[in-house]
């Protein structure tokens, strides 16, 4: 392919490449998962259900239109494991009573875990490998990634078209997100 982009969050950093002339290698994406838990809960049984999102450093809530409430959530590295634990649930549940006393008195109507994809450094890597021409990343995102997809879109499908300015007409310097920040650690881990 003249182009590959690499976007494949929590796993980018399983996906080896394999260079011209050289062994398979894995990415400079050092990412890894970190799990996120989340509860649903239906406020159909309070007078006064919670129309506004409250945020806090120990959770937060989110209301639906709908009449659900979502709460969340838990920061755990666990690898790969995105599943519910009763002790994420247990924080969750506490927090949300905390942020809204009434969340206590509410049904729990559904609860699930995700993998967030958490780059080395913390900030997403977006931008062409400098050791594999053609290869973009498009991953790290860790707890933005919702936020900032619409963004990454644009900017890597610019890149992928061959707008190597893309970047300039940015508010801001896109060479923070680069791939190539992450090559000396990952030498450097590696021993090189």
């Amino acid at each position: 392919a003249g182009a590959v982009v690499l976007a494949a969050g929590a796993w980018a950093s399983r996906l080896p490449l394999l260079e011209a002339g050289a062994a398979a290698r894995f990415p400079p994406a050092r990412v890894e998962p970190v799990r996120g838990q989340m509860l649903c809960f239906m406020q159909t049984s309070l007078t006064e259900p919670l129309r506004h999102v409250v945020y806090t450093p120990r959770g937060y809530v989110v209301p639906r239109r709908d009449g659900r409430l979502l709460a969340g959530s838990t920061t755990e590295r666990a690898g790969f494991r995105a599943e519910v634990t009763d002790e994420g649930a247990g924080a969750i549940r506490a927090a949300a009573a905390e942020i809204a006393p009434a969340v206590a008195s509410l049904t729990l109507a559904d609860a699930w875990a995700g993998l967030r994809p958490c780059a080395e450094d913390g900030l997403p890597i977006v931008g062409e490998s400098q050791s594999v021409r053609g290869l973009f990343y498009a991953t790290g995102h860790y707890r933005n990634g919702i936020l900032l997809a619409p963004l990454t879109g644009e900017i890597v499908a610019a890149l992928v078209g061959g707008e190597r300015d893309a970047a300039i007409r940015l508010p801001f310097d896109l060479g923070a997100f680069s791939p190539a920040r992450l090559v000396p650690a990952l030498a450097a881990a590696r021993g090189e």
